[in-house]
């Protein structure tokens, strides 16, 4: 006979040797009613049969080979590509690294913060294809990871912009926003994320609050202010540089002569 869910020949007997269904004359493990043919759950009781139970307790084999295959394709990838072999994880300061990325162990957080670390390095050296492709493990592991603090929904707002959605990035800096108006983590993904959406008005005004708010927010010696010291005083100079641009334009042109 054929099971009546797989369609597998059978030799007979009460469940489906290949994926569990039950078969004629089956009963529920539970309350013992007669089970209907290729059932998956009790009529009377709803307890599972056992091709739900077998499925169940494959679940976790299954999620441990997605995320070995993960790490794999993290390792391979580069490679296979040739673009000189994949980035070390140590942590995003504006400069490329070398060397190969750990395995995906620990936290959902410390994942999250490895991808975000290799998505930042490859776009640094110019791998913007590689740095997309990482962009939605990363965004999907800090999404698992939430609640998120300010430094989080940082990584999240410029992974948002390396995948070109600009209103998730500026959502993401928001976040931080609503609850540190002067946040300068907020301030510049806010920034960021205006002017690669093309608004430059409503990067300039990012930026100057960036300003206004460097040196007092800076000494409050945060630890998302310290791990990210570099990329503050880069912004520090990117805000000067579009205040100085903003200014300028706003001069009449004999004034600019």
């Amino acid at each position: 006979m054929k099971c009546p869910s797989c369609q597998t020949e059978t030799a007979g007997g009460k469940f489906c040797p290949n994926c569990g269904a039950s078969l004629a004359g089956a009963a529920c493990r539970s309350c013992n009613a007669k089970l209907l043919p290729g059932a998956r759950f009790c009529t009377q009781c709803g307890t599972a049969t056992r091709a739900v139970v077998a499925a169940q307790n494959r679940l976790p084999w299954l999620i441990a080979g997605g995320a070995i295959l993960v790490a794999a394709l993290a390792l391979v990838l580069p490679a296979l590509r040739g673009d000189g072999g994949p980035a070390t994880n140590a942590p995003f300061d504006g400069t490329a690294a070398t060397g190969a990325l750990p395995p995906l162990t620990g936290t959902t957080r410390e994942q999250a913060d490895r991808l975000f670390n290799r998505i930042m390095q490859e776009r640094e050296t110019g791998n913007i294809d590689q740095a997309r492709f990482f962009a939605p493990m990363a965004i999907q592991a800090y999404q698992a990871a939430e609640p998120l603090d300010a430094d989080g929904y940082y990584h999240l707002s410029l992974i948002h912009i390396v995948a070109g959605d600009f209103d998730a990035a500026r959502r993401a800096a928001q976040q931080i926003l609503s609850l540190e108006p002067q946040h300068l983590l907020g301030l510049a993904a806010a920034a960021e994320a205006a002017l690669a959406a093309g608004d430059t008005a409503g990067a300039d005004q990012a930026w100057g609050r960036y300003l206004d708010a460097l040196q007092t927010e800076r000494a409050k010696q945060k630890p998302e202010y310290l791990d990210h010291g570099t990329m503050l005083s880069r912004y520090g100079a990117s805000a000067a540089d579009e205040r100085a641009r903003a200014a300028y334009t706003m001069r009449s042109p004999g004034d600019r002569l």
